[in-house]
């Protein structure tokens, strides 16, 4: 006899992290992650999986990130214990407890292999008037910022600390930096012959202002500092072929979305950087937001991308050749990791009614190798979700999906309530992921449709960018017709739906709300709710000229024509506001204006705040608060539409 998934059962969920192959032996090491509601902490351990079965590799409070060295003798992963910074553990690959190395104080973002017995190795540096001195005396000393980029989201305060570039030897124990101290790095690449170091620099006086970067090498030991990029853009992450390429997930261009696809750079003779050519021509966004890393094969590159509701891995020849598709299907593939000859192939992969798990997909017929979740899931009642294509009002096509109520989830009426929920980003998606939202909130009796309106992802460059300038106006004719294909199902009550999101999931609902009455309630979580503070508050404040086409300085009116502040005085609709108080994305003042404004209005509002969460509370906050969200959501959306 199966139940509805409850809140509490996020608990229970365990979910595949990074995925490594050892370079000769084809086991494969993969972290393991899940929310421990007894520590109220988000926990991960490393196991391997040896081709017959799994064991437990390490057991510390969070490890993660696990890498290889290059023959396969140690490897290195990251440690996170409670109310400490991450640090970096070495083990010999076998029996033997591993031991932390080197010294940093802020913790170990990243790392790579430089060769057997060193690491490259990204971490946060203090000033020198800083080390030594306790974090309460930090916390009391007045912040001093002379850049726009001095706090970041699930990051913190930055302005008085940048990320750098390290080396260490383990034999030694010897540490030094590489890196301009002056200058923000992020991603590494190590050049196989062992010679130089590739990072993305924030290197422009601008920065802070324009969101640009450029890609920099230095040798490993920190001399012959060199820009390969003529001209700032916008990149994500790096590796580096054996035959020769640097390889870089970016874009040519910083002022436009975000749409990212893999480029080489070669170089010459005289050992200098020719401009970067573009692999292939698929029109998909190479999706490296989620941590998701691109892998080297003989004369490719395996990355990820993001294609309608679905994350599939291409094949991209080096030689700028058409890419070829390696895994697509309905279902999201996570980290992935392959042998150079690609004939080992091993990927953390979701579906709608399955977290992810381990698969080998090295032959025609994939194989599971984690059974985590089998107990739970033999346990619960899921919605299976039906994908549907929908005509928006201009002719478009959207996609979306529909979660309905399974058997055992109660009746509340027929026809019976109904929910539309906009995903953020705007270059997101929703999909053939596995959602806990969604299986609640048909697990209570609600039919949800998840749509993928313009602005989103996995639907081609020109999908992604034509709401720029002009927010509120196609994403929200397709919102609109994500809805009414809603109320057009006969299990549906058109009288009783809400709508509701998070970030521009978010904006969008209190765009709703300023727009039209015919929604019973709203959830606005995490939102933008005014542009022209926006500008001023936020982490990233290069994302305001990008999608607006427009600053304060320059058209201030098209700001406030994209803003659903300005339409607040319309709104009726009884409205849910949940924000966190750390969230450095979308400021809490974003929430506490709107909520002024409906309260002004007489609109039934209610304000609920999370502290010490930031933007990303519903994905990886504390596992309390996270039921305490999805309880305070269901419970509003029942209050209102049963």
């Amino acid at each position: 006899m199966t139940r509805p998934m409850s809140a509490a059962d996020i608990h229970e969920i365990r979910t595949i992290g990074t995925v490594v192959l050892h370079p000769d032996s084809g086991k494969v090491v993969y972290a393991v992650g899940w929310a421990d509601p007894d520590t109220d902490s988000n926990r991960s351990q490393l196991h391997v999986h040896d081709g017959t079965g799994s064991r437990q590799l390490t057991r510390g409070h969070a490890d993660g990130s696990p890498r290889f060295s290059p023959s396969g003798d140690r490897f290195a992963f990251i440690r996170s214990e409670p109310k400490s910074k991450p640090v970096l553990m070495t083990s010999d690959w076998g029996p033997g407890e591993p031991v932390a190395v080197g010294e940093f104080p802020d913790g170990v973002i990243d790392f790579r292999w430089l060769d057997g017995q060193r690491l490259v190795i990204l971490a946060t540096e203090r000033p020198e008037d800083q080390v030594g001195v306790d974090d309460e005396e930090l916390e009391r000393r007045p912040r001093t910022v002379r850049t726009l980029d001095y706090r970041f989201n699930g990051r913190g305060w930055t302005h008085d600390r940048k990320r750098q570039i390290f080396v260490i030897d383990l034999e030694s124990g010897r540490q030094r930096r590489l890196s301009n101290p002056a200058f923000d790095h992020s991603a590494l690449a190590v050049d196989p012959a062992g010679d130089l170091i590739a990072t993305v620099v924030a290197s422009d006086d601008d920065s802070d202002l324009t969101g640009v970067n450029h890609i920099w090498t230095c040798g490993v030991d920190g001399g012959n500092a060199v820009q390969i990029t003529s001209v700032a853009g916008s990149w994500a992450d790096l590796c580096w072929h054996p035959d020769g390429p640097l390889v870089a997930v970016g874009s040519l261009t910083a002022d436009r979305v975000g749409f990212y696809f893999l480029h080489r750079f070669d170089r010459g003779a005289d050992r200098s950087w020719a401009q970067p050519v573009r692999l292939g021509d698929a029109d998909i966004n190479v999706d490296v937001m989620a941590g998701i890393s691109p892998v080297v094969v003989d004369d490719a590159i395996l990355a990820p991308g993001d294609s309608r509701g679905a994350t599939v891995i291409d094949r991209y020849p080096l030689d700028g050749s058409a890419p070829t598709r390696v895994r697509g299907g309905r279902e999201l593939v996570g980290s992935f990791d392959s042998s150079r000859d690609g004939a080992l192939l091993v990927a953390s992969i979701a579906s709608p009614t399955r977290p992810a798990e381990l698969w080998d997909l090295s032959n025609a017929e994939p194989v599971r190798l984690t059974f985590l979740n089998d107990e739970l899931l033999g346990e619960l009642d899921l919605s299976e979700p039906e994908t549907v294509s929908i005509e928006s009002t201009d002719g478009a096509t959207v996609e979306a999906w529909i979660h309905r109520p399974p058997e055992s989830a109660p009746s509340l009426g027929q026809p019976g309530p109904g929910l539309v929920y906009i995903h953020g980003g705007p270059l997101a998606q929703y999909g053939y992921g596995f959602f806990d939202e969604f299986q609640l909130a048909a697990a209570e009796g609600f039919t949800v449709i998840a749509g993928n309106p313009r602005g989103g992802d996995g639907y081609g460059e020109e999908w992604a960018t034509c709401i720029v300038g002009e927010l509120g106006q196609r994403d929200w004719a397709d919102v609109t017709a994500i809805a009414d294909h809603l109320v057009s199902l006969p299990e549906v009550d058109a009288d009783r739906i809400g709508i509701g999101g998070g970030s521009y999931g978010g904006y969008m609902s209190a765009w709703a709300i300023g727009h039209t009455d015919r929604f019973r309630a709203a959830l606005v979580e995490r939102a933008v709710i005014n542009w022209e503070n926006f500008a001023g508050t936020t982490d990233i404040p290069y994302f305001l000229p990008i999608y607006m086409k427009a600053t304060n300085e320059s058209d201030v009116e098209a700001i406030r024509r994209q803003s659903p502040i300005t339409f607040a005085a319309n709104a009726t609709t009884p409205t849910l506001i949940l924000h966190s108080e750390d969230d450095f994305r979308c400021p809490i003042e974003q929430a506490e204006q709107l909520f002024a404004a409906l309260r002004r209005n007489g609109c039934d509002a209610t304000f609920v705040r999370f502290p010490g969460e930031n933007h990303e509370l519903s994905r990886s906050g504390s596992p309390r608060h996270r039921v305490e969200r999805l309880d305070i959501i269901h419970e509003f959306f029942r209050s209102h539409l049963t």
